[in-house]
């Protein structure tokens, strides 16, 4: 195999923007759900690897089958193609622009081209015209596990070549073997992150994304409560699984599966959405919530930009305004780019949407980003505020926690509430809001009128 570290093509353009999470540059067309595509492909973590003999033997067998001098395998990025392995090509990646399998993950299907030569969206490219002079080519796309088109097994020749119907189905046939190389190193990396509790069903991305898609992925909603004033101050939307099989889940049987696949994003936005429409229906039943409905943050969420633009659309959508909604971020949301969690987070503040460190109390991390990032509230973890009665340690937590914040001009929510005692002491310890099995349990979007009426909104 062939891994010339110097291409024969100039990679700055993709370079100066190879951490892009936006849309393909201009002129080049991207997948239906590109951004969901490009967050699938980086959760395998094979973007940059070096080369492996296992993908270098797919590679050799694609251009034997094709009798082709040259073949790849190749990841399509945001503003790149980089080759995982190559035969015959001195590259190791190219500006997505003069990529012509960027086309085959655009459509998600086999690309057939006789001459490039003489196709209008090829003829002009510096590939063709100059080395390593294209002409027929065969790319079959690389379908991961999400559903979606991660790049492409392709042959490439330098004359007119058409391929035939054996050609084209020996190719799909070593596709999946690249595949399933790519499938076990997301294996590998994930390897121990999901516990025993988490769903066989839930292991499988593509199912997670059926579920998604077949509307078996629902927000139920549990309220929050004004300790001053006794009445519901806000829902939050917590993530259940209706199964058809399996009835309910909670998010125990599978939401640490989904945190490891591209699905998370999807799922969250999906959630977004749901609630602020959920919200809507509510107002318009006359059951109005002072602190709207809040949801929780992926760190995919916060991996890359668009979380300031899902929250945008979301609020246009359903005509809300920006205080209407809650972020909140728990212990377990990695901020892997600081910077950019900082700046999207800014955004969203800026629109009047509050921000909440969640599980306050059991973690460094959410002290520091009380400092570091736009919040203006604090949720304390319910091991805590539920132990006030009974652990005297628990309870100089949470009346220190509550002085700083209000020290700090932040409101302040204590989860775990499930007796009359526990929410009187945590009223006049000064928590402003409570939430826990003594107000509801977190209720399907049909028992919400009964749950709010009874707490007398």
């Amino acid at each position: 195999m062939e891994h010339d570290s110097t291409p024969t093509v100039r990679q700055s353009s993709a370079r100066d923007a190879e951490d892009a999470w936006g849309e393909p540059p201009p002129g080049v067309r991207g997948h239906a759900m590109e951004q969901d595509r490009l967050d699938s492909l980086r959760s395998y973590g094979v973007l940059d690897t070096p080369p492996e003999a296992a993908y270098d033997i797919v590679t050799a067998l694609a251009a034997q089958v094709c009798g082709t001098p040259m073949a790849a395998v190749t990841l399509v990025d945001s503003a790149r193609q980089w080759f995982k392995s190559s035969l015959g090509l001195h590259l190791t990646e190219t500006p997505r622009e003069l990529s012509l399998c960027s086309e085959v993950v655009a459509d998600a299907r086999v690309l057939l081209v006789a001459d490039a030569r003489t196709d209008p969206r090829f003829r002009e490219n510096p590939l063709v015209t100059g080395g390593p002079e294209i002409r027929g080519y065969l790319g079959v796309p690389l379908v991961g596990r999400d559903g979606l088109p991660l790049g492409t097994l392709c042959v490439l020749d330098r004359r007119e070549r058409r391929f035939g119907e054996a050609e084209v189905a020996s190719m799909v046939a070593l596709a999946t073997q690249v595949v399933a190389l790519l499938e076990q190193s997301r294996r590998d990396r994930f390897d121990g992150l999901l516990g025993p509790d988490v769903r066989e069903d839930a292991r499988r991305p593509e199912r997670l994304r059926q579920a998604l898609e077949h509307g078996e992925l629902v927000p139920w909603y549990q309220p929050v409560v004004d300790l001053r004033t006794g009445r519901p101050h806000q829902l939050e939307a917590l993530l259940r699984w209706q199964h058809p099989g399996l009835g309910t889940l909670p998010p125990l049987s599978f939401m640490a599966a989904l945190e490891t696949t591209a699905m998370v994003v999807p799922v969250a936005r999906h959630v977004l959405d749901t609630a602020c429409a959920q919200l809507v229906r509510l107002g318009a039943q006359g059951l109005e919530l002072p602190g709207g409905v809040a949801v929780n943050v992926a760190g995919g969420q916060l991996a890359r930009p668009g979380l300031a633009r899902d929250v945008l659309d979301a609020l246009e959508r359903h005509d809300l305004a920006g205080p209407r909604l809650t972020l909140e971020l728990t212990e377990t949301t990695e901020l892997a780019d600081p910077a950019l969690a900082r700046a999207e987070l800014a955004t969203v503040a800026a629109l009047g949407v509050h921000v909440v460190v969640d599980d306050f109390g059991v973690g460094w991390s959410n002290l520091a980003r009380v400092l570091d990032l736009p919040v203006d509230a604090l949720k304390i973890d319910r091991g805590i505020a539920g132990a006030v009665l009974t652990d005297p340690r628990a309870a100089t937590v949470v009346d220190a926690t509550v002085g700083m914040a209000h020290a700090l001009g932040l409101s302040v929510t204590a989860e775990g509430v499930e007796t009359e005692g526990l929410r009187d002491h945590l009223a006049a310890a000064g928590c402003d809001h409570a939430q826990g099995w003594y107000f509801g349990a977190a209720a399907p979007p049909a028992g919400l009128r009964d749950l709010l009426r009874r707490l007398g909104t």
